[in-house]
């Protein structure tokens, strides 16, 4: 009697649980919203909105941006930018590689390389030429949700010859 449970549970539970993979067509369309919410957020980061931006950011426990040396949750992240946007005039992305990685229909990673720039208030400028961020995002109801992040830079690591001589 066992047995004759047991194998209709087993199935019941494979087709329950059995990770379809997306279609092309699913993915495509994940890319086209993605890329419709990642423009969003580089306009909203290039025009200074925090209002935008802090829309686009997820409110969750799970929030983490790692950027500047530090993991920072969603009201750090806020308070960085608050305290940052005052001193720049205008800030520039220019894209030298995007990937798009689609995880789910709910889920995909984007990653970026390229120029970072920023225009102080003072006439300081900043190009940062490699830069790198990458960002995971979630949908909801109300839209897709930056929940995960991470940016920096490709700093020069001087080459320590001494073992070479």
């Amino acid at each position: 009697m066992k047995v004759k449970l047991l194998i209709p549970f087993l199935l019941l539970l494979a087709a329950c649980t059995s990770n379809k993979p997306m279609t092309d067509e699913q993915k495509a369309a994940v890319k086209d919203e993605g890329s419709a919410v990642v423009k969003e957020f580089f306009d909203a980061m290039s025009s200074f909105n925090l209002e935008k931006i802090n829309n686009i950011l997820e409110n969750s426990d799970d929030f983490n941006f790692t950027v500047s040396g530090g993991v920072l949750s969603l009201d750090d992240m806020l308070e960085m930018a608050s305290q940052y946007m005052p001193y720049v005039e205008s800030q520039t992305f220019d894209t030298k590689y995007e990937k798009y990685v689609i995880v789910s229909p709910t889920c995909f990673i984007y990653t970026w390389h390229g120029r970072n720039g920023a225009k102080m208030k003072t006439g300081e400028e900043i190009m940062m030429e490699d830069y790198f961020a990458t960002y995971c995002f979630r949908k909801h109801e109300e839209g897709w949700k930056l929940f995960v992040g991470h940016e920096s830079q490709n700093v020069p690591i001087p080459v320590d010859t001494t073992a070479v001589q």
